[in-house]
């Protein structure tokens, strides 16, 4: 039986999916690749960046015209600023990757080659110029988590792309595509050898487009939700299928991990006789708060940052803005936290987030826990009719971090105070 996933890329043999290439303008992808240009893909995380790379990388390899390889960096960032770690590491995962998909076991040997024969900040270029010579198909690259490398590491890759991008496509690959969270705007690399930080528009000046990939539309959650109903005969009600919309609005993993655990964890929805109702849905939203998954806990983590504890910290207290950089509004919009409404304003990107984020804010940015107490009268834990006051320890940045729990009401009926 399948599911909703919400962990990994989708395997359509396994879970309920969207077709990952209908989620973007695949005409424009295939013309950019055609006209041999590199571009970035990036939107929050748990979207489906991978899945669409993924299903990209096949399709390219089916059609047979192009070789396409995709590679995940991440584990370079553990190199740091070790450039020499880092793209042994870069070069030796390309190459991997390349035997998985292709079999093309001798890139190990060229990859060992270039390696010792080039300095670190040239050796991925020597490699994809040599691998790009040997090909009989040119090549499509997807680098994925980008934006995870930092410092003298990113730069040297982004440079070394950049250098060999006019020997494209006979001696350097036809399109690289850059994937990750933030788009290049948004990086400012502060490498150790350089004074000031370095925007990643200046390092890699060739980029054609920044492709952002968008969340669910209401008709593709109903659609996506209707391939369980299809499988298993379990009906969602209609009323569930608004408060599905309603809570997510479409976030890809928010709309899963509701799915996933009404259907698959409570037990009155392993029923399958039961439909899934919105009393189901709002019980699955609870759940998952109070287990802080991950995709929730990163929340958390990114309101440590300065400037987005600058923005989001009036925002839910009521308060103006003020002079916000656009650079800053556009990079919490990139990680999702924050969607544009009425024609440019910004708001919390859905009601989830809305009830987390007053959460983490009043417990101090990296922790959140809910003080169970029930507004039920006469309850041994009987809660005050007055809000209570978080007595935190004020913010880094001097904003006091006591407010009203009860500004993170949660979004049903049951009541809980937080703190």
């Amino acid at each position: 039986m399948r599911f909703f996933n919400t962990e990994g890329p989708v395997r359509p043999e396994m879970h309920y999916v969207l077709p990952p290439l209908e989620r973007w303008d695949l005409d424009e992808v295939l013309r950019m690749i055609e006209q041999q240009k590199y571009f970035l893909l990036h939107a929050p995380r748990q979207t489906g960046k991978t899945s669409c790379l993924l299903a990209l990388m096949e399709r390219l390899n089916r059609d047979g015209h192009y070789l396409a390889v995709y590679a995940n960096l991440e584990t370079a960032q553990a190199a740091r600023e070790n450039i020499a770690l880092a793209m042994t590491d870069i070069v030796q995962t390309i190459a991997a990757e390349a035997r998985l998909e292709h079999g093309d076991t001798g890139l190990y040997e060229l990859a060992d080659e270039m390696l010792a024969r080039n300095a670190p900040t040239r050796a991925l270029r020597e490699f994809l110029t040599q691998w790009s010579e040997r090909s009989e198909r040119p090549l499509v690259l997807f680098l994925d988590e980008v934006d995870a490398l930092v410092g003298d590491t990113l730069v040297s890759l982004l440079r070394q792309l950049r250098g060999g991008y006019r020997q494209r496509p006979r001696s350097f690959p036809n399109t690289i595509v850059l994937c990750g969270v933030r788009d290049l705007r948004d990086y400012r690399i502060h490498a150790s050898s350089e004074d000031e930080p370095i925007t990643g528009g200046s390092a890699f000046n060739i980029k054609a487009k920044s492709l952002r990939l968008g969340d669910f539309n209401a008709e593709e959650v109903t659609t996506l939700l209707a391939e369980h109903t299809q499988e298993t005969g379990q009906v969602f009600t209609p009323e569930a299928l608004a408060r599905v919309w309603t809570l997510t609005l479409g976030q890809p993993w928010l709309v899963n991990a509701l799915a996933y655990e009404c259907c698959f964890e409570l037990p009155a929805g392993r029923d399958r006789a039961h439909p899934i109702d919105a009393d189901l849905i709002d019980q699955a939203k609870e759940n998952l708060i109070l287990r802080r998954v991950t995709h929730l806990d990163q929340l958390a983590d990114k309101l440590r940052e300065p400037r987005v504890r600058r923005i989001i910290e009036p925002m839910l207290a009521g308060n103006a803005l003020g002079e916000i950089p656009t650079d800053e509004r556009d990079y919490l919009i990139d990680l999702g936290l924050l969607r544009r409404v009425n024609g440019g304003s910004l708001a919390v990107a859905n009601p989830i987030y809305r009830e987390v984020l007053p959460r983490t804010l009043a417990s101090g940015a990296g922790r959140w826990t809910p003080c169970r107490k029930s507004a039920q009268s006469g309850s041994p834990q009987q809660a005050s009719s007055t809000p209570r006051r978080c007595s935190r320890p004020s913010s880094a940045s001097g904003v006091s971090m006591a407010r009203p729990c009860s500004a993170a009401r949660p979004i049903t009926k049951s009541r809980r105070i937080w703190c």
